[in-house]
């Protein structure tokens, strides 16, 4: 049993010699290119080890509050859940396995709050609580949901609503008016449209009662006032639906300019900016013509009489009526007639009513901006530039006056000015996405990596070591009586003409054989140590001839 204790590290440490001198004897190109491969997997596998610690880690809450980040951190050391702190403790991240159960966890107890506190300050009531201090707590939980809301918004990172809302009074004069104002943190890159700024407005002032939404003030992080009272303040008297029109018209005439100089010049070789003056003055026009030259026959009227017939009279009274009465006198008139002819004429008229369209342009100044010529760098001379020529501007001024429809008469202007670019650092805003998503991707990515250094472990490094071993084995598959004879020679074996061999050569095998031990175990237990290669070789002869 001991022998056996004995035997084990010593075998192996025969094994690592027999390694080492098989290494030793390689090339030098080769041993360079395994201590590169050798190398380069100890780097990959240092860089998996720590990414390993690190890649399991996934985002639980980002853009916290410090008293909401405070009560998250106290909840996981509480639970012994392993966290990371990033950009400045305002994101916590943990393991990926726990993000989920985390999250419906920390949901459960109302975190995180978003900065402000809601209804959930109703779930615990106390009678020692007065009036004044249930008010305060409803306008807080009111500023709280407000601002929960309003931070769900795409652009919106995060919102604060303060609202200032008087005591009722008995009389209607008396009553001061409520007042509002939210303060909102965009996102990097973000910005609220005039709609979106007009539904926060709106959001707001429906959930109070009576308050108005030209009481409401919405600010930005840089103090800039995106809300505006009423018609005052706005440019030019416009409203919003009026200048994001005049925009739209502006947009439209700088991206027909700009193909144009796109094709002529090339891309980021020119820039246009249009300035367009628009009427929004609604008007309607009413106009009569009258056509005296063409009169019109508008009523005739005809008339006829005629006189002269017989008449009887008498003197008038009773007796002249009664019967018998003789006394009545005869007469005739003269016959006569008259005819009468009225005829009215009218003049030819024409009524015309226009309404001229709202939003037509009145005036366009457009301002052309190209890149000089460059001059390519020659020899040692660095690359220059230098402004166009004139007849060029000048071509380039009638192309683009031509596209947008410029009239002088109307006002319009335009300017081409020559000047060189310079190169603005590339926007960065999706960075931090393009990061998040590969982050997602970062096990699989370890996995791959797993697989991809143990294959190169074994095609650069194990895979050569055993081509290297075999064709050495192969090599001197040699009988006892040749590698006597090559002894003999004066040429230990495995030096021939390939020169590939490593062994000593069968001298210390046999000088260990003829060792005084007679015991014949020892003296083939000291050959063995002597020279293991040529004693296993022996071996393998030995039970080939059996074979």
């Amino acid at each position: 049993m001991a022998e056996q204790t004995d035997a084990a590290p010593q075998k192996l440490k025969n094994g690592w010699q027999t390694l080492t001198a098989t290494v030793m004897a390689w090339p030098l190109p080769r041993k360079i290119a395994l201590a590169a491969v050798t190398a380069i997997t100890l780097g990959l596998f240092a860089f998996i080890i720590v990414q390993a610690r690190t890649a399991d880690y996934q985002l639980l809450y980002g853009n916290l509050a410090d008293a909401d980040a405070s009560a998250v951190v106290d909840w996981l050391k509480g639970k012994n859940i392993p966290f990371q702190l990033a950009s400045n403790g305002h994101d916590i991240l943990i393991p990926s396995q726990n993000v989920h159960e985390t999250r419906l966890s920390l949901a459960s107890l109302g975190l995180p709050q978003g900065g402000g506190v809601g209804f959930e300050i109703f779930d615990k009531q106390s009678f020692a609580l007065t009036d004044f201090v249930q008010k305060v707590n409803y306008s807080r939980a009111l500023q709280g949901e407000l601002a929960r809301t309003i931070a769900s918004l795409g652009p919106v990172e995060t919102a604060r609503v303060h609202l200032a809302l008087p005591e009722k009074r008995l009389f209607k004069d008396q009553q001061k008016p409520a007042t509002a104002s939210v303060i909102i943190k965009l996102a990097p890159g973000k910005r609220l449209s005039e709609s979106q700024i007009e539904g926060i407005v709106h959001l707001v002032s429906t959930s109070i009662e009576g308050l108005e939404p030209s009481h409401i003030s919405v600010i930005d992080q840089n103090g800039t006032i995106l809300s505006r009272l009423g018609e005052k303040g706005m440019a030019n008297n416009l409203s919003p639906d009026m200048l994001e029109f005049q925009m739209q018209v502006e947009q439209r005439l700088e991206d027909r300019a700009q193909a144009l100089l796109d094709k002529s010049l090339g891309t980021k070789n020119a820039m246009v900016r249009v300035n367009a003056t628009l009427d929004f003055a609604k008007t309607e026009k009413t106009e009569e013509t009258f056509d005296p030259e063409e009169p019109v026959v508008r009523s005739e009227q005809l008339s006829d009489e005629k006189s002269g017939s017989e008449i009887t009279g008498g003197v008038p009274g009773v007796q002249s009526n009664l019967e018998g009465n003789s006394n009545q006198t005869a007469g005739a008139t003269p016959p006569s007639s008259r005819s009468q002819r009225t005829t009215n004429y009218e003049i030819s008229k024409v009524v015309s009513k226009t309404i001229n369209p709202v939003g037509t342009v009145s005036k366009l100044s457009v301002s052309v901006l190209v890149a000089d010529r460059v001059t390519p760098a020659k020899d040692k001379e660095p690359a220059k530039t230098e402004p166009r020529p004139p007849a060029e501007l000048k071509a380039l001024e009638s192309m683009v006056a031509s596209a947008l429809g410029l009239d002088t008469a109307r006002g319009d202007k335009i300017e081409v000015t020559s000047m060189p670019f310079l190169e603005s650092p590339e926007s960065v805003d999706g960075e931090g996405m393009a990061a998040s998503r590969l982050y997602q991707y970062m096990p699989f990515i370890r996995y791959g990596l797993l697989v991809l250094g143990g294959l190169l472990l074994y095609l650069f490094m194990i895979r050569p070591l055993m081509k290297t071993l075999h064709r050495d084995v192969t090599q001197h598959n040699k009988t006892v009586e040749q590698m006597e004879a090559e002894q003999a020679q004066g040429r230990a074996p495995g030096r021939g003409p390939s020169g590939a061999g490593s062994l000593v050569g069968g001298a210390a095998y046999r000088a260990a054989m003829e060792s005084p031990p007679s015991d014949t175990v020892d003296k083939v237990r000291i050959a063995v140590d002597t020279d293991p290669v040529f004693s296993a070789h022996v071996l393998r002869q030995w039970i080939h001839e059996q074979n």
